[in-house]
């Protein structure tokens, strides 16, 4: 005789006397962007600046976290990584003239852009990055010292 072996399935039919199973509960998922930001931030602290550059590079949407564009403009620096400092910059310009966010007025990012430009030896594009915006009249001092640090550097 064999003994009755109860049956448990996976399906998500209801019953007459259960439920149906909808799986399980998760989280909220991040947005795509939440996820874009820690995958950058990782492979910034990582050293893998190809590969972060590549990926805002050919991301679907504007990324416009200027935190994170520090934090690899910074991987930049350190490495004197030039090729890579010149490709974030180029696709930010892009985004503003796209109308995207102009994140190239914010005053951290646009003194880690001055600061791997003149460390790299790219005194005019640093000049470059200093004056845009100027006619505002408003330039944050972090920016001015960003761009006399920069000259003293390259004289």
């Amino acid at each position: 005789m064999i003994a009755a072996i109860p049956v448990i399935t996976n399906s998500n039919l209801p019953t007459n006397n259960s439920k149906a199973i909808s799986g399980p509960k998760s989280k909220t998922q991040k947005p795509y962007k939440s996820s874009l930001k820690q995958t950058l931030k990782s492979l910034s602290k990582s050293g893998k600046l190809h590969d972060a550059v590549r990926l805002i590079e050919s991301s679907p949407s504007s990324f416009s976290d200027p935190e994170t564009y520090v934090l690899l403009l910074h991987s930049c620096i350190t490495k004197r990584a030039l090729h890579h400092g010149e490709r974030l910059y180029n696709h930010l310009l892009q985004l503003s003239k796209n109308g995207d966010d102009n994140l190239l007025q914010d005053p951290t990012l646009k003194s880690k852009l001055i600061t791997l430009f003149a460390v790299c030896g790219r005194l005019e594009v640093a000049r470059r990055v200093f004056e845009d915006g100027l006619e505002n009249g408003r330039v944050p001092e972090s920016v001015w010292v960003a761009m006399a640090i920069g000259m003293c550097q390259c004289e």
